[in-house]
């Protein structure tokens, strides 16, 4: 049996949840909003230890019954969550946008939300918080996660005498483990979940804290009183000082456990607004992101406006009240044999699941798109998605059945050519060649720098083999520049970037032979100064507002910003024979250099064109392309 009900503990789910909410509305003052989340972990430890141990010692802990139990709280509520977000993404995102939401919410069903944003947190185009409707659901998978492993360690452990050392030794295992590994993957340390651990643990040693308290009335109130004070105090040093969640916030988790083992409710704690809001904060979790991330996308800059914060509040109110009361609540007890309910929350998981890889797969049903808007979306997605053929990370485009080819060499910076070469290599029957594997140097004998730096080298020691026994006699190479160059001034500067034009030399050189030219692409241009918002600027099915367009960047400041890079490639290429190279900052610009025409993005971010971006950049060169291509 559970303990009777706890308004501290009600009290401390509504300041965690209403903290969050804020936070996420960017209400100011809330910058440490992310620490709710942790209180929440906190909450679980006390509360999912105390009910085994005390199921355990009474003898009459089930396995099945404790699982079931959490499958009652958790899915229906999140099921219902993940097909309304679902539902309402149909109707109004983009195709890519879709797919992402598949993607998110088939992870959210199967609760590894939180490993699909680690693993996706360094990737080169990895979304941003605001790209992603359901990322609210990391802390959820997490906490799943250690339901499914807490009973099995704490009925093995509780054999025993010392369970509360043995968790206190995991906890700080965790935590020593967290502040270990934050310098060298801080998003592995904030998604996964041995990282966690001693935020749980914390929470299950308010346990035997909270018998040694329960005597003494006076230090319970004293010991309540100073855990209020340190929690809220740490809130706003943490938001001040602090740039994540995770280590960051072990003063409010600790703050935390002392309230709750202190059990000592103040008048403040028994208001029923709170103690409301601490029974409908699950629900109130589930909603609040979803509606913040639908209402910023489909009336942009009005949803950040006080009267629009106030909107989206009292819908998330709503919406967790009617969850509240219509799924949350009636489904904690279904009468059902335990069968017909394992049943039925596993054919729901597995078909909802199924349904969404489905529309992952299907690259977010295109087909939902007028014909219009079908047109707007393909000249805005990336440069490389001209690709006529894929096979691995191996892109073909051009004539598919060309028997003369050229290869495209470096990393997205080269790859958006595709759509800027596509026509040209169609009109000649010429077929062409590029990995599609973004953010990694591809030189002879340059190395990326951090997590990624392993994964880099095996694709340059791939792809320059490849391309060196290819029969294409022409190979374009294009890197970002920017992130291997030194733009700076000094003799730093000068030995880096001439280390840098080695490589480029030596990557020529490994890969030259008789009758094979190059292109080398300089310095793109970068409209850095533009607030890009890639989910608003693409098209939906339904009308969204649009993207705040950007205005041009004046050429002669693209030309200034590319002038390193562009001395630094000429010179490099100067004593080769059979090398060009293409400065697009003197060629995509007129007057000045586009970001936005007639409607349409030509940019995609600060320094990757669209298919429209990167065809306007082909029909600009087009003499260029022409002399490069030419049987000569």
């Amino acid at each position: 049996m559970e303990r009777s009900h706890r308004a501290d503990i009600d009290a401390l789910r509504a300041i965690a949840v209403t903290i969050v909410i804020l936070f996420h509305l960017r209400i100011p003052g809330f910058e440490a909003g992310f620490a709710g989340v942790d209180v929440f972990f906190v909450i679980s430890g006390y509360l999912i230890t105390g009910q085994i141990l005390r199921d355990v010692a009474a003898g009459r802990f089930s396995f099945a019954e404790f699982y079931l139990r959490r499958a009652r709280r958790i899915l229906p509520a999140l099921v219902t969550t993940i097909a309304l977000t679902f539902a309402v993404g149909w109707l109004f995102l983009s195709p890519e946008a879709l797919r992402q939401l598949a993607k998110e919410a088939t992870h959210g069903l199967l609760s590894i939300s939180n490993i699909q944003y680690w693993r996706e947190a360094s990737a080169y185009f990895a979304p941003t918080a605001d790209q992603l409707p359901l990322l609210h659901l990391w802390s959820l998978s997490l906490e799943v996660q250690f339901y499914a492993l807490a009973p099995l360690l704490l009925v093995w452990a509780a054999a025993g005498r010392h369970v509360f050392r043995l968790i206190a030794a995991l906890g700080l295992v965790s935590l020593a483990a967290a502040m270990l590994w934050l310098p060298h993957d801080a998003d592995a340390v904030f998604f996964l979940t041995p990282f966690r651990v001693f935020e749980f643990a914390l929470g299950a040693l308010a346990i035997p804290l909270e018998a040694r308290l329960a005597a003494l009335p006076r230090t319970r109130s004293i010991a309540a009183a100073c855990g209020d004070v340190v929690l809220l105090g740490s809130l706003l040093i943490i938001g001040r000082y602090q740039a994540s969640a995770g280590v960051a916030a072990l003063l409010p988790c600790a703050a935390a456990a002392i309230i709750i083992a202190a059990n000592a409710p103040t008048s403040l704690v028994m208001a029923r607004p709170v103690r409301a809001v601490g029974l409908v904060s699950y629900s109130l979790y589930l909603v609040h992101w979803p509606v913040i991330f639908f209402a910023r996308f489909i009336f942009g800059e009005a949803a950040q406006t006080a009267a629009g914060s106030l909107s989206q509040l009292a819908l998330i109110a709503v919406l967790a009240a009617v969850m509240f009361a219509v799924v949350e609540q009636p489904l904690r007890r279904l009468p059902w044999p335990r069968a017909a309910q394992l049943a039925s929350f596993a054919t729901v998981v597995v078909v909802g699941a199924g349904l969404t890889h489905v529309t992952f797969r299907a690259n977010g049903v295109v087909s939902r798109l007028p014909d219009a808007q079908l047109a707007l979306f393909q000249l805005q997605g990336f440069g490389l998605n001209k690709c006529g053929r894929a096979v691995g990370r191996l892109c073909a485009f051009g004539d598919l059945a060309g028997t003369r080819g050229v290869e495209l060499l470096g990393d997205s910076y080269v790859q958006q050519y595709v759509a800027a070469l596509d026509e040209s290599l169609k009109a000649r029957g010429m077929i062409g060649h590029v990995s599609t594997m973004s953010g990694c140097p591809t030189l002879a004998g340059l190395m990326a720098e951090g997590p990624r730096a392993q994964v880099c080298a095996e694709l340059r020691d791939s792809e320059l083999p490849r391309i060196r026994q290819s029969q294409a006699d022409f190979v374009v190479i294009g890197q970002a520049w920017q992130h291997y160059l030194d733009l700076g001034e000094g003799p730093q500067a000068w030995a880096r970037n001439a280390e840098v034009a080695q490589h480029l030399a030596d990557t020529i050189r490994l890969l030259d032979r008789p009758g094979r030219h190059f292109l080398v692409i300089g310095g793109q241009v970068r409209p850095v100064n533009c607030a890009f918002d890639p989910l608003r600027m693409l098209p939906g099915p339904r009308w969204h507002a649009p993207a705040k367009p950007c205005d041009p960047v004046p050429k002669s400041e693209a030309v200034a910003a590319n002038a390193t890079i562009d001395a630094v490639l000429g010179e490099a290429i100067r004593p080769l024979a059979k090398v060009t190279l293409l400065r697009p900052s003197e060629v995509y610009c007129d007057q000045d250099c586009p970001v936005v025409q007639d409607g349409v993005w030509l940019f995609q971010d600060a320094g990757h064109f669209t298919v429209a971006g990167a065809q306007r950049m082909g029909a600009r060169a087009a003499p260029i392309f022409a002399t490069f291509l030419a049987d000569d």
